[in-house]
């Protein structure tokens, strides 16, 4: 942290504190010591018995950097920003506090891994108390070919993932994120320089509404059906012995069940494995609360926002209603058709 507090109570930065002055962490009020150095910004850190809650995750170089650059970027735009801005109510102090007429908006800028319990816990505390939230991801939250835990969590309502990468200089917004034909995790990038950057144009990278995809489809070859039989994990083990009970095979199940991908950015659950258990518990008819009663059930990666992808159930309904499978009544209820 670039603040601490002198006995009398007094904020004191990093950069201007005297060696040797003794100095508390304003959120926990327990001792910290000055790092200071030709090869490290000047910060505040706790003693390794430290037990903080408040500033207890710890900053990297990138980490120090960036919220130093943000901070500046804000300052040019004459904005009113504070760094650290420890809020008694809340127990919980943001990187940065900008205050635009009658907003208070929270910047953090996340490098280190944190618990999505945790992360839920700090927006939920800002928002609940009349705070809005940016969270920028450092470059370690730069999405992979593999899907994470901390990219879903960090999606924003757009469904878009923000990043800084604090060296460069470079703000990239991560969007139309899905899986391609081999289960492969693509997206879209738009990198700007954060000095072309104005607070409302990055407000706009969070909240400007996406483009639904419209996903193409191609059917599972029969060699990898035959691999799904090959799977020894207990998911896929419960799953044949569900369709084995059932009186069925692979090859007798509908086809349209394996279509590729079989990877989604909401639910945990292959493709062909939740659409299997959806089709087997339909019956004569079908109602919203079916629907929403099964949707619960299914496990999903953490999501802040959730978003138009966040239910595949609903469209895979659609699909089945453009396949004759369902025939819609009204708004909440379905007749089912054989299929």
């Amino acid at each position: 942290m670039f603040f601490a507090c002198t006995k009398n109570g007094t904020k004191i930065n990093a950069s201007d504190c005297p060696a040797g002055l003794p100095v508390t962490c304003p959120g926990c009020l327990a001792p910290v010591f000055l790092k200071k150095g030709n090869k490290i910004m000047a910060h505040f850190s706790h003693y390794a018995y430290s037990d903080c809650q408040q500033f207890s995750e710890g900053e990297t170089e990138r980490h120090l950097l960036g919220k130093q650059k943000l901070h500046g970027w804000l300052k040019t735009q004459n904005l009113d920003v504070e760094m650290e801005a420890w809020l008694p109510e809340l127990k919980q102090r943001p990187d940065l506090l900008v205050t635009i007429g009658d907003r208070k908006i929270a910047l953090e800028y996340q490098c280190s891994p944190i618990p999505f319990t945790r992360l839920k816990e700090r927006t939920d505390g800002y928002t609940q108390n009349g705070y809005e939230v940016y969270w920028i991801c450092g470059i370690d939250y730069i999405p992979q070919v593999t899907y994470t835990e901390k990219i879903s969590a960090f999606r924003q309502p757009n469904g878009t993932v923000v990043c800084f990468d604090s060296v460069t200089n470079t703000v990239l917004m991560y969007y139309d994120l899905h899986f391609n034909t081999w289960n492969k995790l693509a997206w879209k990038c738009y990198a700007v320089n954060l000095s072309q950057l104005t607070m409302p144009a990055l407000e706009i990278l969070f909240n400007k509404p996406q483009p639904k995809r419209i996903y193409k489809s191609v059917p599972m070859s029969y060699r990898n059906q035959l691999a799904i039989l090959q799977r020894k994990d207990t998911l896929h083990r419960d799953f044949l012995l569900e369709v084995y009970l059932n009186g069925q095979t692979l090859q007798t199940l509908p086809s349209f069940l394996f279509d590729m991908p079989t990877k989604n950015p909401a639910y945990r659950l292959p493709n062909y494995i939740w659409k299997y258990r959806f089709l087997e518990q339909l019956k004569n008819n079908l109602t919203l609360e079916d629907i929403d009663n099964f949707s619960k059930k299914l496990p999903r990666y953490d999501f802040l926002y959730p978003n138009s992808e966040t239910e595949p159930l609903k469209d895979f309904i659609f699909e089945l209603e453009q396949r004759g499978v369902l025939r819609r009544i009204d708004d909440k209820n379905w007749h089912i058709r054989s299929f």
